[in-house]
């Protein structure tokens, strides 16, 4: 399991290197922020202050960008994690001991894990453990998430507030060679 995620490591970190040399640089003059700004009093928010405040506590950087309705996401995923993840060390130290057990001749029939064979003990102790790990890294990634997310919805706070895109779906008539036929025409303005 190692080799193929250092493989996958290698393969995501070689396309990012391959995509930041393919771009070219921008030759589009920066526009001031204030320009960037809509409306009376529109408050800007600081990306970098929003992922800070994310990696020192997780979700307060949702609270800074007045988007409480994200906090119930972000609590209820670390705390299925959490418990994820102790329940699955839990399991595994069960099975690990008395693996340990059987290995060394100890058996005690008060254990509930008396009765399994070394195989099954050694493949249920490899599980959990694989489960546990998973699940820590799961959460080293939901926590690289949130921050990202706060950074990214500190940066659309500063964009305009103008509508000036729009999708309009209509019902649409065709005639092509003398049968008539009916379907969706999509308008995207800009």
């Amino acid at each position: 399991m190692l080799p193929r995620l250092l493989l996958l490591t290698c393969l995501l970190l070689i396309s990012a290197v391959g995509i930041h040399f393919g771009q070219t640089a921008d030759t589009l003059s920066p526009v001031p922020d204030e320009i960037l700004l809509v409306g009376e009093g529109a408050k800007s928010k600081d990306p970098e202050r929003a992922a800070l405040l994310s990696a020192a506590f997780p979700g307060s950087g949702q609270i800074y960008n007045n988007k409480y309705w994200k906090l119930p996401i972000v609590y209820a995923g670390g705390a299925a994690l959490g418990f994820g993840i102790h329940w699955n060390h839990v399991r595994y130290n069960d099975t690990r001991n008395a693996l340990f057990a059987v290995r060394t001749g100890n058996t005690d029939p008060e254990n509930p894990l008396h009765g399994l064979s070394e195989d099954t003990l050694e493949r249920e102790t490899n599980r959990f453990r694989r489960d546990r790990d998973f699940l820590i890294i799961g959460s080293l990634l939901s926590y690289f998430i949130v921050m990202v997310d706060a950074y990214v919805d500190a940066h659309l706070k500063n964009f305009p507030k103008e509508k000036t895109t729009s999708i309009l779906l209509a019902p649409s008539l065709r005639q092509d060679f003398g049968i008539m036929n009916g379907g969706l025409t999509v308008s995207i303005k800009f």
